[in-house]
């Protein structure tokens, strides 16, 4: 076969449809070959985000995300979708078609040295010239995604490869080796947790599976714990778990931030301490959540990837291990243990989450509040939600809750334009599935040119666009550092109408009243839909 036809094989060998790509020079025999075996191709408008659809079809079915770009214009326009991949630790395979090999080092047409470019931004930057080491270079690419921390890969493959003639296997995946938390360091953990007065579980990170989620909530229920999830993984715990006490992060409720500050011990499981994670109460300021780099909190920090630990905070017991391997053997070493009441201190930190989620009605005659009430009613409880970033993220990440694990998408990088590229991916991954896209203004047209890709393809997303006319999380920085406003105004655009300018459904609402309706006429659409809400000042966030 052809090189081209060994990579069409491999993928559908290997279940990893769809694939996303924007057709270009470099990767057309590969779409060729890819149109003749049973992998679902999801032509998109832009680079950026068919690599975001990607990601997120590797986050929902937990092996990698395949998208395939042509050379230079389009694999750099993929450069903050591999940026937003590598910091939320997503599972994403970039295929990149290159110049033939007897143009190397000459600058061809659209080259480019992309183990340079990308080398910030990807686990690993491979190169396949010969089409004979196509299955190494694909194994070694799956291995490198879905080992230790996650994160994104790309592979060069020069036009050689794909008129080849071959004579190699079709593999199977590798198997890829999953570090388990020892049982001597889970004697440890049991000793430091018999002994803790008020012990706070965060958990985090990717990498998890529904059996290590149940593990983890079996756990907390059987040790009254309480768990604090990392930033926009809120679906790790159910939120009418007794013990789920909060989301770390921006946006974060202050009462439990000051509870991470009075733990006497907190383990991180899964979870990197980084920037966003590491908030601090009343500072927009990372790495203030907890004393850098000794913690005055014990700290045990378990992560899948040894470069992680000791990164910044010292932690008193580092455990390189997935996080979902701790409860089994934590659970059997507790049992020579007698732990303390902990119940005063759980139930605390769960008042002060019922009093936050609830909050306070918004101001205006657009109630976001309202509006996040309303949706979650509406939708299963295995409905995706996915977000951007911007003020209006804090409605949903405060007023939506999530009860089932694998429902929550946002970009932990502060990347706008992910949430309708995300929804779209997941909604073509898991056919059938209710998603639904929320968006503000300014981040919906960063990449608002993927609704026709939703259009063309047939795919029920249902948006959810914040309209105010500004970047309202920087207008209101420029509010509270200097008194005024600088550059955030954006033009009014009429969004209902440019969606059906697409061929999708258009809504516009303005009061609180109107949107029960309009979402129930966007959910009975038969294809994707999108509800602008007008809203101003007043609703920048809660």
């Amino acid at each position: 076969m052809t090189g081209a036809q060994l990579f069409a094989r491999t993928l559908s060998h290997w279940d990893c449809g769809p694939v996303f790509h924007v057709p270009g020079e470099g990767i057309l025999e590969a779409l060729d070959a890819l149109a003749d075996v049973d992998v679902p191709l999801i032509a998109c408008r832009h680079e950026a985000g068919m690599a975001y659809m990607a990601q997120a079809a590797g986050h929902v079915r937990g092996k990698p995300g395949i998208c395939l770009a042509g050379r230079a214009p389009g694999a750099l326009n993929a450069t903050l979708a591999l940026h937003t991949a590598f910091t939320d630790a997503a599972p994403m395979i970039l295929i990149i078609g290159q110049p033939p090999m007897r143009q190397a080092g000459r600058e061809p047409f659209l080259d480019n040295d992309f183990s340079l470019a990308f080398a910030p931004v990807a686990k690993w930057i491979g190169t396949c010239s010969e089409a004979a080491r196509l299955p190494e270079i694909l194994s070694r690419a799956w291995a490198t995604v879905m080992s230790g921390q996650r994160g994104p890969v790309v592979v060069a493959i020069n036009e050689d490869v794909w008129v080849e003639t071959v004579d190699a296997p079709v593999l199977a995946p590798p198997i890829v080796a999953r570090p388990r938390v020892p049982a001597a360091d889970a004697d440890a953990i049991a000793r430091l947790l018999a002994g803790a007065d008020n012990p706070v579980l965060v958990v985090g990170g990717t990498g998890w599976s529904e059996a290590g989620v149940t593990a983890l909530r079996d756990f907390a229920e059987t040790t009254g714990l309480p768990v604090v999830t990392s930033y926009r993984r809120r679906d790790l715990m159910p939120a009418d778990h007794p013990c789920f006490a909060g989301e770390l992060g921006i946006g974060a409720d202050p009462a439990i931030l000051d509870a991470v500050a009075r733990a006497d011990l907190v383990i991180v499981a899964g979870m990197r301490l980084g920037e966003i994670n590491t908030f601090g109460a009343g500072v927009f300021e990372g790495f203030r959540l907890l004393a850098a780099p000794e913690p005055t909190q014990t700290l045990v920090h378990i992560h899948p990837d040894a470069s992680e630990l000791n990164r910044v905070y010292r932690a008193a017991l580092p455990v390189c291990a997935e996080a979902e391997t701790l409860f089994e053997p934590l659970g059997r070493a507790l049992t020579a243990h007698s732990l303390p009441d902990w119940s005063e201190w759980r139930l605390g930190l769960r008042a002060a989450r019922e009093t936050f989620a609830t909050g306070r009605p918004g101001h205006g005659p657009l109630d976001l509040r309202a509006v996040c009430r309303v949706l979650r009613e509406a939708l299963p409880p295995d409905a995706m939600l996915t977000v951007g970033a911007g003020a209006y993220a804090h409605w949903p990440q405060r007023y939506f809750p999530h009860t089932v694990y694998g429902t929550q998408l946002g970009p932990k990088s502060g990347a706008m334009g992910y949430g309708l590229s995300a929804a779209i991916g997941v909604q073509a991954s898991c056919p059938g599935r209710r998603v639904v896209a929320m968006a503000g203004d300014g981040c919906f047209l960063m990449h608002g040119e993927e609704l026709a890709t939703a259009v063309l393809h047939k795919l029920p997303v249902t948006v959810i666009v914040v309209n105010n006319n500004s970047y309202g999380a920087i207008a209101a920085s420029q509010t509270r550092h200097f008194g005024r406003t600088v550059g955030t105004d954006l033009a009014p655009v009429d969004l209902a109408a440019y969606a059906r300018a697409f061929g999708a459904a258009g809504f516009r609402v303005e009061t609180t009243a109107d949107f029960a309706p309009a979402l129930a006429s966007a959910l009975a659409t038969d294809g994707p839909a999108l509800i602008e809400l007008m809203t101003g000042p007043e609703a920048l966030r809660p």
